[in-house]
């Protein structure tokens, strides 16, 4: 008896089929970070948005601009809550394409929403860094200090300060989002009425927009966020017209009204 002769295609045939699958999306087998709230989620470094400094103030950064809507006031005002620092010695910049988060345009009420939730879940994170690090340095259980004006105090009277914790912070770390902010009843600063940090350029006539600043044969146009934008005359411009907003070099960013 003959043993029957089978090739290939007829031993496919008879399984009735051969499936073939691959994929363009070798990212979809690699897990994703959480999304994060607000402007967080596309700039997730925790040294992003703020950092402490050696003499105990912090300084906070912000993509959002003033507008005249108090911004930069409410922001400072989140972050000194949830630090547990007075409200002057909290400083911002903002809207320094070098220094802060890109978030954007400023537009739509969004400001607090997405700045400052930002900004709110980041310093309850540092926050809750300089605990643990000062829970460290006095040999207590971080649940057992108190946290007043930068000071981090144990029940035995020994303190140590932001200041003293600055250079142990290592802020360069994403924001994991799940330090909880104070619940609205433990507010102290939110909610209370401050002084607005953007009115005194404006009623002093100082540089409170790029807009609002003239430029001479051969000088420099100040920004909100104190940087300068260079700039030289445009020789070719007519003397009538008097322009000179050609710029030959820049920092900041803000341009120049023509």
């Amino acid at each position: 008896m003959n043993a029957p002769h089978l090739t290939r295609r007829d031993f496919t045939a008879g399984l009735g089929g051969i499936v073939l699958a691959f994929s363009l999306m070798p990212d979809a087998l690699t897990q994703q970070p959480p999304r994060l709230p607000g402007s967080l989620n596309n700039n997730r470094l925790l040294s992003a948005w703020l950092a402490i400094n050696a003499d105990g103030t912090a300084t906070i950064f912000t993509g959002k601009v003033e507008l005249g809507q108090g911004i930069l006031t409410a922001l400072c005002q989140i972050a000194a809550e949830e630090l547990d620092l007075p409200l002057a010695r909290v400083k911002i910049i903002s809207g320094d394409t070098g220094r802060t988060p890109n978030e954007g345009q400023t537009a739509g009420s969004l400001s607090v929403q997405n700045s400052g939730t930002a900004l709110r879940l980041a310093g309850a994170e540092v926050r809750s860094i300089l605990l643990d690090l000062a829970a460290k340095k006095l040999g207590v259980a971080a649940d057992n200090l108190k946290v007043a004006d930068g000071t981090i105090a144990a029940a035995d009277g020994r303190k140590v300060t932001y200041g003293e914790l600055a250079r142990e912070a290592d802020l360069k770390r994403e924001a994991t989002g799940k330090v909880a902010p104070k619940p609205p009843a433990q507010h102290r600063v939110v909610g209370q009425s401050s002084p607005r940090v953007d009115l005194p350029a404006k009623v002093t006539g100082g540089a409170a927009f790029a807009t609002a600043s003239t430029c001479c044969r051969a000088g420099t146009w100040p920004t909100p966020s104190g940087q300068v934008l260079h700039a030289r005359e445009d020789r070719r411009a007519s003397s009538a017209t008097a322009i000179r907003s050609r710029l030959t070099t820049y920092r900041g960013s803000a341009s120049p009204a023509t």
